[in-house]
């Protein structure tokens, strides 16, 4: 029988957290146990991507391809962390392909990954990730707990959203697509979440909990639609 996989995207400033990065490994761990799922992690860079990446500007750096390089590097690193802490059941290697998580899912409950080329955000290699292992969900373990209309740091009066479409999602977001710098789902990630019909629900990095709710059926932060 065919297990179940689900992907998990989970920011990279949940790696200075460590009280929330526990939990979200023993989340991980329980889902693997009790509800005999396939797991694949994708990590962002967080804040070693953005000191390394600045560092290379003060050091004359200004090629993306270099800063690419350099932030897909600190998600990798975040990624081998969590390959250590998910053991026995991840893959003992960082994930580098779509085809590589094929073949590592067949014998590891637990993928993990970090960025795979310049250019390219997590998100969409967390899209990528689920369309090879045929998962249809993705859960977006980001910096917000919630899409909100504007940016809720900048905007005290931004308004929460439960459900939104990816396509009205795109129109709203301003997307900055500087390396280290992607925020939420970018505009090509969403849109090959409707390609591939892959709904996307979102919560704060900090409740990690949250992913059993919606595998029960809630919506504890925000879902995006793949229309």
């Amino acid at each position: 029988m065919k297990m179940e996989t689900i992907t998990l995207k989970i920011s990279g400033k949940a790696f200075d957290d460590e009280l929330s990065l526990k939990r979200f490994v023993e989340v991980v761990k329980k889902l693997i146990t009790t509800r005999k799922m396939n797991v694949a992690v994708i990590c962002g860079g967080g804040k070693n991507a953005r000191n390394y990446i600045q560092l290379a500007g003060k050091l004359g750096i200004t090629s993306k391809y270099w800063l690419d390089e350099i932030g897909i590097m600190a998600s990798r690193l975040n990624a081998e962390l969590l390959i250590a802490a998910l053991q026995p059941y991840s893959y003992p290697k960082i994930i580098t392909s779509p085809v590589e998580a094929l073949e590592a899912i067949r014998s590891s409950s637990i993928i993990v990954s970090g960025g795979l080329i310049p250019g390219q955000s997590t998100s969409s290699v967390a899209v990528q990730i689920a369309e090879a292992l045929g998962s249809n969900i993705i859960i977006d373990l980001a910096a917000v707990d919630m899409v909100y209309d504007k940016d809720p740091s900048r905007y005290p009066d931004a308004r929460p959203i439960k459900e939104i479409d990816a396509s009205v999602l795109i129109r709203l977001l301003e997307q900055k697509t500087e390396p280290g710098r992607y925020e939420l789902f970018d505009r090509k990630a969403l849109e090959q979440a409707i390609r591939s019909n892959i709904t996307i629900y979102l919560i704060h990095y900090t409740a990690p909990e949250k992913i059993r709710d919606i595998l029960g059926g809630e919506n504890p932060g925000t879902i995006i639609h793949p229309r």
